[in-house]
């Protein structure tokens, strides 16, 4: 358990871990960039061990299977280096710099637009296989021109977004199949799906910088996630890191007063959690309002009761 965690009641505000929509956003976006970026380290640490591993066991998986291992090795070599430049994309936004602004490099933006060349060599040999690889692309193609449509109509002082980027896609419903314990020793299969969870990974973090340049004006479709809450602060578990000491927006929206707090707010203390896989941040309010500092503690005097009220006797 994490100090802010352990010492938190001993303090002047009671605090206690309840699920509540909130969304934090640096106060300043990066300044004197290409195009508009938040301020937030969407590449932390705990994002590359991530990703590190699901690069390890995709290659591990193709070296083993053998059947057409050189083919395979040369799709999936592709497939990697597909999803590595859409995440190379998705940095250059997060640090304000313009894909576009590279003429070389868009071109080769809009070769990825292509969709994977190397598969179709696999078409006629093995059309299933084919399949999975192409509900892959798929999701891959549809993320990319979202991307693009973004990029192509942003400036320095805003970042384009239509709205949510979908979700539902054919590929997600093969990793659940992919999922039984009959694959687990399928190397083919195992390479797919390691490659597909390298794949969201890259896209999850995408969808992060789209939903923080959209969510902020629309609180009922915060998701509802566990926070460390206080009168004074805030401690959750995210896939992003902010500087220490750096301000931020904190917005809480309580669902049954159909009502939006806004606080100021200073990341106190900010490091990756022990398992290695999310970044646990720390934030105090900037001199709060007393009205909204009431009205939290009588949200968690309810959240307290209700967990009385679950114990069993």
């Amino acid at each position: 358990m994490n100090k802010w965690f352990r010492k938190g009641n001993s303090r002047r505000f009671h605090r206690v871990n309840m699920p509540v929509r909130y969304f934090i956003v640096p106060s300043s976006p990066i300044k004197d960039r290409e195009i508009y970026a938040t301020g937030a380290d969407y590449f932390p640490q705990s994002f590359l061990n991530v990703i590190e591993t699901r690069k390890h066991f995709t290659n591990l998986w193709v070296s083993r299977i053998q059947e057409q291992n050189a083919l395979l090795t040369e799709i999936f070599d592709e497939i990697i280096s597909f999803i590595e430049f859409f995440g190379n994309c998705s940095r250059a936004i997060a640090e304000g710099r313009n894909p576009k602004s590279d003429p070389s490099y868009w071109m080769s933006v809009n070769e990825h637009l292509k969709g994977f060349q190397s598969t179709y060599k696999f078409q006629a040999s093995s059309p299933k296989t084919f399949q999975y690889l192409k509900m892959i692309e798929e999701k891959y193609l549809s993320f990319l021109n979202s991307m693009v449509n973004s990029i192509n109509q942003s400036t320095p002082t805003h970042f384009h977004v239509i709205g949510h980027l979908p979700v539902g896609f054919k590929m997600d419903e093969m990793m659940m199949i992919f999922d039984s314990e009959k694959f687990k020793k399928i190397p083919l299969i195992q390479a797919i799906s390691y490659v597909c969870q390298l794949l969201n990974a890259y896209l999850e973090t995408y969808r992060q910088i789209n939903d923080d340049n959209y969510f902020k004006q629309f609180p009922t479709e915060w998701p509802v996630r566990n926070a460390n809450v206080s009168a004074s602060g805030i401690a959750v578990n995210i896939n992003k890191r902010f500087p220490q000491y750096s301000r931020v927006d904190v917005y809480l929206y309580f669902e049954s007063d159909k009502k939006v707090l806004y606080f100021n707010g200073s990341v106190v203390d900010m490091r990756t959690d022990p398992d290695g896989l999310t970044e646990r941040v720390a934030i105090n309010y900037e001199f709060p309002d007393g009205n909204h500092q009431n009205y939290i503690q009588q949200e968690i005097q309810k959240q307290e009761v209700k967990e009385c009220m679950d114990i069993p006797l």
